[in-house]
């Protein structure tokens, strides 16, 4: 069985947290499989923290596609979440992590901020 983590990256605004647990809502609602949020810092749960209760809750669970909800690759996409993914994978090794590229540059990212240039 697979899952799927939504990592974000933090934040102390609840309003932030708010939005980011929306779109992990949205696509639970989306997917037939067990999703989950994540937050690399300045919030609950951590990566490490998210993926034990994956598991646990969901013990079946044979790989993890670590989704990231970053526009771009920094620091974080390229160093810390792919050492936290090994760091969980030595701990499970029954169970794959996969980890997906951030949004990058899409057509759908340009007609959202159109999108928010007319609304203005």
């Amino acid at each position: 069985m697979k899952g799927i983590l939504v990592i974000g990256h933090g934040s102390r605004s609840e309003k932030a947290r708010e939005e980011f647990g929306l779109v992990v809502n949205m696509i639970e609602k989306k997917v037939d499989c067990p999703v989950m949020g994540a937050h690399m810092e300045l919030h609950t749960p951590d990566i490490p923290t998210a993926l034990e209760m994956m598991l646990e809750k969901n013990p079946q669970l044979t790989e993890i596609k670590a989704v990231p909800l970053f526009l771009f690759e920094g620091i974080h996409i390229r160093e810390d979440i792919p050492e936290i993914l090994a760091e969980m994978k030595e701990k499970h090794p029954n169970v794959t992590f996969k980890f997906a590229r951030p949004i990058g540059a899409e057509e759908m990212l340009a007609d959202i901020l159109i999108k928010r240039a007319e609304e203005l």
